[in-house]
């Protein structure tokens, strides 16, 4: 190792100090490091059928698919550099039949035959820790690139529960509206019958009508924005377009108390998109190294050993044919002559190791923000949802003592339309926030750097064997 533990030029990494909270916004100051995102998927979001859609995008997805190849290539490439700090061997076996010679003709030139069979030797000796520094950039570019696979596996898994539950809030709407069709039309035959008894108008009817085609465009808008939303799924889980199968009824994630999110600090060495940006801030450090060491020359040693002969019966013949060789060089871009380009090429790599430092500095700080974001949101939505959930009760509460009146006699229609109009918007939003709510789980688990488990499989029966299942 006298060679290879030589000097390694360029500054050996350090990870930027970027401004850390101590706790997140509105967060109270807390010493547990426990996190939400530690926990298995299947026990944050408690939905059987989410998390069978989870397994199988993450199996299928053709994004993600295409992230692990980028992953292998990366890795492969980072073997052919660590394999340039051995010595390159290579071997040769050469037949020739040929009359003279370009390189020293003769005026009688001759005719004749040649065999050669013989290894070479090349190394070049890492004296400025030039292949070393190269070893590690291409390191930690495939551990980018493997933090990078991890980062589309969140962002995938966060996909499918976000497309999931918006095609779940589609669904509630959708009963919403269909149920509202329903009422519609029951009002507007009253107020039929009261026309053709002769005790309305057509006031009432008309504006019956009018709300029946509202709600029924609605209704079959809503389904359209399905069929979009099972497409989007679909996309996402690797199959072509088609319907989505699942329950009527989906299981509803509610807080209950204060969610765990860790010490900031922790967020750094969990987010796998920021652990991806600091291995390329590694690569581009070791970059500037291979740029300095470039200055200064190259050292060499050469080895040949073989057999070369005119006469194929003596190749082998070690008294006769037995040749070697040994030596070395010195190759050297001096700066006197190459100094732009050289000076060039430290100067850029400098350069895009300051972008990238800037990058992850970046990073860090938008998962921060990421972080308050999703947690204000799980606080404040439950009492948005609390508060929906009383409009639509009070709003249900007039609508029917508004018909009440009517048919009293002591209310005009303009009651009952009103508060109708005003019920049917409130119970769309009201599905709509409680997806919020759901939402700003996933979104939190996200911004926490939560990754991918598979659930353990159930215990297999001691009667039924069961068949091992690829991972």
């Amino acid at each position: 190792m006298l060679f290879g533990s030589g000097c390694l030029m360029g500054p050996d990494y350090q990870r930027p100090v970027v401004p850390t909270p101590a706790s997140y916004r509105d967060q109270a100051p807390t010493q547990d490091a426990a996190s939400i995102a530690d926990l298995p998927w299947w026990t944050v979001f408690n939905d059987p059928e989410l998390t069978a859609l989870v397994a199988e995008a993450v199996q299928n997805n053709r994004d993600l698919r295409a992230t692990f190849a980028r992953m292998e290539q990366a890795r492969a490439l980072a073997r052919v550099q660590k394999a340039q700090i051995l010595p390159a061997v290579g071997a040769d076996a050469v037949g020739a039949y040929g009359r003279g010679s370009l390189i020293a003709p003769t005026e009688n030139p001759t005719s004749g035959a040649n065999f050669a069979l013989d290894a070479t030797l090349s190394w070049e000796i890492d004296v400025w820790g030039r292949i070393r520094r190269g070893t590690e950039a291409a390191v930690a570019q495939y551990l980018a690139t493997e933090q990078g696979y991890r980062a589309a596996t969140v962002s995938l898994v966060a996909d499918v529960a976000l497309a999931y539950i918006q095609l779940r809030q589609l669904d509630a709407q959708a009963d919403v509206a269909r149920r509202t069709v329903v009422n519609y039309q029951r009002t507007l035959q009253l107020y039929s019958d009261r026309l053709q008894g002769g005790a309305g108008n057509r006031l009432p009817v008309s504006t019956g009508k009018a709300q029946v085609n509202g709600a029924e465009a609605t209704r079959r808008d809503i389904e359209r924005l399905i069929v979009h939303q099972e497409n989007l799924l679909s996309l996402l889980l690797g199959r072509p377009p088609g319907p989505i199968t699942r329950s009527k009824v989906a299981p509803a994630l509610h807080a209950t108390g204060p969610v765990p999110a860790g010490l900031p600090s922790t967020l750094i060495e969990r987010r796998p998109d920021v652990l991806a940006v600091e291995q390329r801030l590694v690569a581009a450090n070791a970059q500037i190294g291979v740029a300095k060491a470039d200055f200064f020359p190259r050292f060499n040693l050469t080895a040949l050993a073989g057999f070369a002969s005119p006469d194929l019966t003596q190749l082998f013949n070690p008294s006769k044919s037995f040749v070697w060789s040994a030596g070395g060089s010195v190759s050297w871009l001096a700066p006197i002559l190459q100094g732009d380009a050289l000076h060039g090429q430290a100067e850029a790599a400098s350069a895009q190791w300051e972008e990238t430092k800037n990058i992850y500095e970046q990073t860090v700080l938008t998962a921060f923000r990421e972080v308050a974001d999703a947690l204000d949101d799980v606080q404040r939505l439950d009492g948005i949802v609390q508060q929906r959930e009383e409009q639509v009760v009070n709003l249900a509460d007039s609508v029917g003592l508004a018909e009440d009146r009517f048919f009293g006699g002591v209310a005009s229609y303009l009651e009952v339309t009103t508060t109708q109009n005003l019920l049917f918007p409130a119970e769309l939003d009201l599905a709509s926030v409680r997806a919020q709510r759901t939402a700003s789980f996933v979104n939190l688990y996200r911004a926490l750097g939560g990754g991918w488990q598979l659930p353990p499989p159930a215990t297999p029966s001691p009667v039924e064997p069961t068949a091992s299942k690829p991972q």
